[in-house]
């Protein structure tokens, strides 16, 4: 029998220091075995695009992520 995965769409902000309002990022889906695998799969997509975590959190509709540009 095939495991069931769980999908869900990220939202991601970028925060930068010169203009002090986060900006929109691409977003993508993540997927994982089970729910609680969600926010590690977020971390590694992020740190695979050389960006550092500073908040992930649920929401109703999917995830949402607030990063830093690593220079």
């Amino acid at each position: 029998m095939r495991e069931a995965r769980v999908q869900r769409v990220v939202k991601v902000f970028v925060l930068s220091s010169a203009s002090g309002a986060p900006h929109p990022g691409p977003e993508f889906t993540v997927e994982a075995s089970a729910h609680d695998g969600l926010l590690e799969a977020v971390h590694a997509e992020l740190a695979a695009r050389g960006q550092r975590v500073r908040a992930v959190s649920h929401t109703p509709t999917g995830l949402l992520a607030y990063v830093e540009d690593r220079p």
